[in-house]
C-alpha cells in the first residue's frame, strides 16, 4: 500500500464504503417492494436507507420513496454485477476499502469520546442563557423592497405608474436595475446600520406598507417600499434552550476529545526522522522558510483527524 493515498482515492474510498453500506439491504423486516436477481429489498430497507441520507438529500427527494426504491434497484444491479467480475478482490478497492475503514472507525472514535461527558442539564443551560442574552436578542428590523434606476427622471416614471395602482413588485421585475428585481425588488430585513444611511434615513420616515417619494444615493435613485418593521425582541429560555443544549454538547464534546488525544499522545512512544522534517521544508514553496517548518512531535495533542 502506498504510504498516503491521494486525496481524490480518499474521497472515492468513502463514496464506496458508503454505497457498499447502504446498498447492502437485509430483506428482513416489512413488506417486500423489489426483488433484484433474488435478492429481496423490503420496505424496510428503504426506510433504513431514507434514515442515512443527508438532509439535503432527503429534503430534495421530498418523502418520494418510490425514487428512492429505483435508485436502491440499480446500486443493487451495479453491485451484484461488480462482485460478478470480482472487483471486490481488486487491489485498488481493498486499498480503498482499507482507508475508508480507517477513517470511519477514527470519526466513531471521537464521537464516542465527545459524548463521554452525558447530557446537558438544566442549571448549566439556565446558566448559559443567563450569561450570553445578547446572542438571543433580535435587533430592530425593516423589510423593505425597492426599485433602483439610474436616473431621476426614470425614478418619477416608477412613482407615476405606482401612482395609477400598478404593483410594487411588477414594477420592480420591469424596471429596476438592482438583482432584487427577480423577487419584485425584496430586500429582505435589515438592521440599523447595514445599509447605506440616505437608504436608512428614508426607511425609518416610513410606516409599514407606505412607499418613499424618489431617493438619491451613490448607487442611484430609489424608490422604497417598508413591508414589515419589527422591535427590538429578546427571545426566552424556553425558544433557545435545545440550541443551547447542542452548543453545550459541542463545547464539552471537542474538550473531552481535545484531552483524549492529548492523553494519546502523552502515552505513545512515536519517533519522526529528522532528515523527514528536513526534506519536507525543502520542498515547500519557501524553500522552508519561515515557522511553519515541520518539527518534532511535540508533548501538545495533535489535531484531531477531519471526519
Amino acid at each position: 500500500m502506498t504510504p498516503m493515498l491521494p486525496h481524490r482515492v480518499v474521497s472515492l474510498a468513502t463514496l464506496l464504503v458508503t454505497g457498499l453500506l447502504l446498498t447492502g439491504c437485509s430483506g428482513r423486516g416489512g413488506k417486500t417492494v423489489a426483488v433484484v436477481n433474488g435478492q429481496v429489498i423490503t420496505e424496510a430497507d428503504v426506510a433504513r436507507r431514507m434514515t442515512k441520507l443527508p438532509a439535503s438529500y432527503r429534503q430534495a427527494l421530498g418523502g418520494n420513496q418510490r425514487r428512492l426504491l429505483e435508485e436502491m434497484v440499480l446500486e443493487t444491479l451495479l453491485f451484484q454485477e461488480a462482485r460478478k467480475r470480482g472487483l471486490d478482490r481488486d487491489p485498488l478497492v481493498q486499498e480503498l476499502l482499507t482507508e475508508a475503514k480507517r477513517q470511519i472507525m477514527i470519526g466513531r472514535l471521537m464521537e464516542q469520546e465527545g459524548q463521554r461527558e452525558g447530557p446537558v442539564g438544566d442549571p448549566a443551560v439556565a446558566e448559559y442563557y443567563d450569561q450570553h442574552q445578547a446572542e438571543f436578542s433580535q435587533p430592530e428590523r425593516w423589510r423593505v423592497s425597492q426599485i433602483l434606476v439610474p436616473t431621476e427622471p426614470q425614478a418619477k416614471q416608477v412613482l407615476d405608474r405606482l401612482g395609477r395602482g400598478e404593483s410594487f413588485g411588477g414594477v420592480a421585475e420591469e424596471l429596476s436595475q438592482d438583482p432584487s428585481k427577480t423577487k419584485g425588488g425584496d430586500l429582505g430585513y435589515f438592521s440599523r446600520g447595514q445599509l447605506i444611511p440616505e437608504f436608512e434615513e428614508a426607511v425609518f420616515q416610513l410606516k409599514v406598507g407606505q412607499t418613499s417619494g424618489v431617493v438619491k444615493t451613490s448607487l442611484g435613485y430609489h424608490v422604497i417600499y417598508l413591508a414589515d418593521h419589527q422591535l427590538p425582541q429578546q427571545r426566552g429560555l424556553g425558544d433557545v434552550r435545545e440550541q443551547i443544549v447542542q452548543d453545550l454538547q459541542n463545547r464539552r464534546g471537542r474538550s473531552r476529545v481535545d484531552q483524549f488525544v492529548g492523553q494519546l499522545r502523552r502515552q505513545a512512544h512515536v519517533f519522526i526522522r529528522d532528515d523527514t522534517a528536513q526534506a519536507s521544508a525543502a520542498a515547500s514553496p519557501d524553500g522552508g522558510a519561515g515557522d511553519d517548518q515541520p518539527k518534532a512531535i511535540p508533548d501538545a495533542p495533535a489535531a484531531v483527524p477531519a471526519r
